[in-house]
């Protein structure tokens, strides 16, 4: 008997981005990776739940700005990182993060600035949103 195979709906783009996420009146950094257009995975040292609703702020490099997630659900976990489906964000943050990915699939050589020195570093405090 074989195992079915599963494919994923949309292509993922390798980052190493800065977010945020959001549950129960906590803020907490992350690091955003592999960035597709219906989820991404993310380093954090935060416990995620299987099943936990967040909502997230994902940095974009360059001043491209950043990108809303109004709801999204964890999907799985390991010790560190956590995959997250996107269930609901504006229709700005769409588009952004439409055209972002895009971009990064025509543009591949372009470089991933990496941060995660900037937050193991204590340097996340000064880019820290206000609020969501």
């Amino acid at each position: 008997m074989s195992l079915p195979s599963t494919r994923r709906m949309y292509r993922r783009v390798t980052t190493e981005y800065l977010g945020w996420y959001g549950s129960h009146r906590t803020i907490q950094p992350v690091i955003v990776r592999d960035l597709s257009l219906n989820g991404f995975r993310i380093e954090a040292q935060a416990g995620f739940l299987c099943d936990m609703i967040i909502s997230m702020r994902v940095q974009l490099p360059n001043g491209e700005g950043s990108i809303e997630i109004n709801q999204a659900v964890v999907r799985w976990k390991t010790e560190r990182e956590f995959g997250v489906q996107i269930i609901a964000l504006s229709n700005e943050s769409d588009l952004r993060l439409a055209c972002h990915v895009e971009h990064q699939l025509q543009h591949p050589l372009v470089a991933v600035v990496p941060v995660y020195a900037h937050v193991h570093a204590g340097a996340v405090g000064n880019r820290h949103p206000s609020a969501f």
